[in-house]
């Protein structure tokens, strides 16, 4: 049983890497971070625990650009994660392929999800399946345009209220993102799907994820959790979570 945390070299990228389960396992697993989240909170290191005890081999990996996958911030694009996705995939011998992921790590599991020919499934946890300026007004942002960038802070794996990390993410992190609108593809990809909406989420509100849901084509499930968007800071939630992925994986056949 492989279990480590390790630096991989991909065709584009050196990624961070937190892996566990059989190498020779047939299905592989991605377990996707959300916007500027590492792969080492313990939501995501749950839910590679879990997977592998399923026997897969399951992984979460930092994005390109953050935590310990770099620090040139300007690199954190969702071009580029889109990009690391795929690659991980070819890294670990293209796999028949689940993605799941939080937050921006779940709209990453649409995209690439619908892209990629080796995934077979995928599993969105509270996330937009738009980014374009029309459906997010607060996306045109003059002052972080004039300025260059933004400071961004997270809290670290370990918790402790004193420490965070910070990122500067340029204006082109923006005019990226805005190209990808995940919802007219979801309403003719034939993949089995699930959507996860938290009840109290507000950035990601239940009635946004319901109408992503109901705009998708079948195969498709759609899960209500009784949480904020910060689900990982609650084990039982955690552990919610992972029962409704076991069931959606036995009944979708993954």
């Amino acid at each position: 049983m492989l279990e480590t945390t390790t630096i991989i070299t991909t065709k584009s990228f050196k990624l961070a890497v937190y892996t566990k389960g059989p190498i020779e396992a047939d299905k592989l697993v991605l377990v996707l971070p959300g916007k500027l989240d590492t792969k080492d909170y313990r939501h995501m290191h749950a839910h590679v625990d879990f997977l592998a005890s399923k026997g897969y081999l399951a992984l979460s990996f930092d994005p390109p650009g953050t935590w310990e996958s770099g620090e040139d911030n300007s690199l954190y694009t969702m071009s580029n994660y889109l990009k690391a996705v795929n690659e991980v995939i070819e890294y670990y011998g293209n796999k028949q392929t689940l993605l799941l992921g939080h937050s921006r790590g779940g709209s990453m599991a649409m995209l690439a999800g619908m892209k990629n020919k080796y995934v077979t499934h995928f599993i969105a946890i509270m996330s937009h399946a738009t980014f374009s300026p029309e459906s997010k007004d607060q996306l045109v942002n003059e002052e972080w345009k004039e300025k260059g960038y933004r400071i961004h802070h997270r809290d670290t794996p370990s918790g402790y209220a004193d420490e965070n990390k910070t990122f500067k993410i340029p204006y082109s992190f923006l005019e990226d993102e805005i190209q990808y609108d995940m919802l007219k593809d979801l309403s003719k990809c034939r993949k089995p799907k699930l959507f996860i909406a938290g009840s109290r989420d507000v950035g990601a509100k239940l009635e946004m994820i319901q109408e992503t849901y109901e705009r998708s084509s079948e195969p498709k499930h759609f899960k209500v959790i009784d949480s904020t968007h910060r689900y990982r800071q609650h084990d039982n939630l955690i552990n919610e979570v992972n029962g409704i992925i076991d069931d959606f994986i036995a009944k979708t056949n993954f």
